[in-house]
Formats: C-alpha cells, sequence, structure tokens
C-alpha cells in the first residue's frame, strides 16, 4: 500500500497497479470518527483485499473544521460536478476518472439516528444477500437496524429504508446530481456503491465492529 500526497493536506493510498475497490471515508468533517475505523481495518485485511484505492479524507478541510461542508462552503457529495472549481472535487475525481472499480464503499455516521443502515446502488435490482446477512449478523449482536426514511427534509433524499437496508437500482441516462456514487455510476466507473450510515451516537467499538463486519462479510466475499 503505498501513500500518494496530493497537497499538504489531501493524501491517498493505492494498492496494485489495477484497483478494483475504492472506499471512502471523510466525505463529511463532522463524520470524522469512523475514519480511524476504517484506516485500521484496511490494515488488518489488506492481504485479503483486491488492489484498491482510499480516500482516508475525501474532504480534507471539512474533516479538518469537523463540519459537513468544506473550507469553500461546499458539501462534497453535493457539489461533485465535472466542472466543479471547487479543489477537493477535482482532486477526488483525478483519481478515479480513468479507473473502473467492481465496488465503491463510502462510510459514513448519521448523527440523526440511533440504529445502522447501508444504501445498495447499482445496475441490477437484485438485492444483496451479503449486506442482508451482515445485517443479521448485527442484529444478532444487538446492533439497532433503522426503518423509515432516511431524510424526509432533504430534497435529494426522502428513501424508505427497511431493516438498515435500501436497494437503488442507478437508471440509465442518470444526470450528475452532485453526489459522488451518481458521478461514477454514470461513467461506469464503479459497478456496485455500497454507502453505510454508521450511527454517529454510537459508542467506538460498536462503531469499529461495523466497519470490520463490513469488511469481513461483504467487501472480501464480494471478490472472492
Amino acid at each position: 500500500m503505498q501513500k500518494v500526497v496530493v497537497s499538504p493536506d489531501f493524501y491517498y493510498f493505492i494498492s496494485g497497479s489495477k484497483p478494483k475497490l475504492l472506499i471512502h471515508s471523510g466525505t463529511h468533517g463532522d463524520e470524522f470518527e469512523v475514519i480511524d475505523h476504517v484506516q485500521a481495518a484496511i490494515q488488518k485485511y489488506e492481504k485479503d483485499l483486491p488492489p484498491f484505492i482510499f480516500v482516508p479524507r475525501v474532504s480534507p478541510t471539512a474533516v479538518k473544521n469537523k463540519s459537513r461542508v468544506n473550507t469553500f462552503g461546499h458539501d462534497l457529495n453535493r457539489e461533485f460536478f465535472t466542472d466543479s472549481d471547487d479543489f477537493e472535487v477535482q482532486a477526488n475525481i483525478k483519481i478515479i476518472k480513468d479507473m473502473k472499480f467492481d465496488i465503491f464503499v463510502s462510510f459514513h455516521e448519521d448523527w440523526e439516528y440511533p440504529d445502522y443502515y447501508v444504501y445498495d446502488v447499482g445496475y441490477s435490482n437484485r438485492n444483496d444477500r451479503l449486506v442482508l446477512d451482515h445485517n443479521q449478523k448485527l442484529k444478532e449482536k444487538g446492533i439497532g437496524l433503522y426503518t423509515g426514511v432516511d431524510d424526509p427534509e432533504d430534497p435529494d433524499l426522502g428513501f424508505e429504508i427497511v431493516d438498515g437496508y435500501i436497494k437503488m437500482v442507478h437508471p440509465a441516462n442518470y444526470h450528475d446530481d452532485g453526489t459522488i456514487s451518481a458521478w461514477a455510476l454514470n461513467r461506469q466507473i464503479a459497478e456496485n456503491y455500497y454507502c453505510l450510515e454508521i450511527p454517529g451516537g454510537a459508542e467506538r467499538q460498536i462503531k469499529k465492529f461495523i466497519v470490520d463486519s463490513f469488511f469481513e462479510d461483504v467487501i472480501i466475499k464480494s471478490i472472492k
């Protein structure tokens, strides 16, 4: 795993010559606790992972300020457009624009809800059995799975989640809507996108368990 420094604040890690796995954390700076858990999991499971790219702080200035928006006033997951003048957007685009990933995983924290949920987005309408089994494992450990609407007040959201899972089929000819996932899927840079919403108020060991479990139950098994 090699560290690539783009600027004093922005860097990423790459493993292998043809990465098949893209991992993001630190898209929103108020979701910073999960970053260390993701980095620790990558170090723990590196030998079992395919070649990958890991961007620990997708929005480094937001992480530095522990805020949802970055120094330029942008929520990076609403500003991801090819013609954006935001340095952080362009830095992330440069990393992935010529890649073809089998899996794209983005780790987030949701401070509104005490329960866990996962967005599963791709071209197929098939529910992902690995994610469903992963969720069941967490439930058996006493971790709550969210059922309800993700965010009824956000015009870009308002999706119904059941038992911590929502399957979303990415439509053909979809427009760039500012989200990183839409930008990547529109260009077939990634085949499947998983967005984990880990409860922000959970204890650190619970967050670590969720992250480790997703690596074990979904990422590693998806590749094999």
